[in-house]
């Protein structure tokens, strides 16, 4: 960890040294000559320079890559350089032609955040089109994510009356390795109202493909709410690493999607039913949060029909051996 610190911020000082060397680099030779070179070079140099310096600096913190960084930096500028183009058509000279100041934004602050934000919705909305990873592993609220756990299933006799054991205790269906099978699953992809929708069996069949019940893990598990940029770039790193030759599921650590950190686990959330006592006193099933240390994210990709490939799902995989 530590190394991997100090390689993030032997990056963001490169890049911090770059951009306050941009001016002779690209003068001219790059932004073009004349009057129209000019005010892209004193409109636009500004950005580069703040921005470049402001995701190096996220770099440094480990809040996500460079590249990812630059990505969107390069996207603003597009903007800001259309922006210019769209002034000097209705400036046809000099008497006219915008007075812009060397450390003068066309963007302020307010609207590149905006931006940003604007192509982090509109990168999540394309991978709800693609699959249910936000549906299942983003959208859903709290109580979605234990309505889609169901309840534990009791083992009955062949007149359907609930066994118990030897100590009295209710027999519940179990998985291999302990943890409890559950009934009635809720599919979050059926939005937050399915229950106002939907009636009966349809409640519980699965949103992609109604003429199957909904399954579940013994965990329902998401990002947190709010974290669609911290999807975002889970997503890139992930089809950075994925294989169309070996097209399995890509699995990675948090670190590995958005850089040093020891709180990264914080940004999921979900539940699962207690294997040791499943029901409250008062009837009420035992949901019990996640602990997420130690996590993986896993990524699942499926062929898109255009020859590329489409992210099914996503979701935070928990270490089961911290949740007994």
């Amino acid at each position: 960890m530590a190394q991997a610190a100090k390689e993030a911020h032997g990056h963001a000082e490169q890049v911090e040294h770059h951009s306050s060397n941009l001016d002779a680099k690209t003068r001219g030779r790059l932004l073009g000559k004349g009057k129209f070179g000019m005010i892209v070079h004193k409109a636009v140099r500004p950005i580069i320079d703040s921005m470049i310096t402001d995701m190096s600096k996220s770099m440094a913190r480990g809040h996500r890559s460079i590249g990812h960084g630059l990505d969107i930096t390069r996207k603003n500028i597009d903007d800001a350089e259309e922006a210019i183009r769209k002034n000097l058509k209705r400036h046809q000279d000099d008497r006219n032609a915008p007075k812009v100041k060397l450390g003068d934004r066309v963007l302020n602050e307010d609207d590149l955040r905006d931006k940003y934000k604007k192509r982090v919705a509109e990168h999540v909305d394309d991978l709800r089109r693609q699959g249910h990873g936000p549906q299942r592993h983003l959208d859903p609220t709290d109580d979605m994510l234990k309505e889609r756990l169901g309840k534990p299933k009791r083992i009955v006799d062949g007149n359907g009356n609930p066994l118990s054991d030897a100590h009295g205790n209710p027999r519940y269906h179990r998985n291999e390795d302990g943890y409890l099978q559950t009934e009635g699953k809720i599919d979050p992809a059926h939005g937050p109202n399915a229950k106002e929708r939907l009636q009966g069996d349809a409640l519980h069949m699965d949103a992609e493909d109604p003429s199957k019940r909904h399954k579940c893990d013994a965990f329902s598990t998401a990002f947190g709410p709010g974290e669609d940029e911290a999807f975002m770039h889970a997503e890139r790193y992930a089809r950075s690493r994925f294989n169309p030759a070996d097209p399995k599921p890509v699995e990675f650590s948090p670190e590995e999607a958005w850089g040093p950190g020891s709180d990264h686990h914080e940004r999921f959330r979900g539940f699962y039913v207690d294997r040791h006592k499943p029901f409250h006193p008062d009837g009420s099933v035992n949901y019990r949060p996640v602990n997420f240390q130690g996590s993986k994210i896993v990524a699942i990709f499926k062929p898109d029909g255009n020859g590329g490939h489409r992210m099914v799902t996503m979701f935070p995989q928990p270490d089961r051996g911290r949740n007994l």
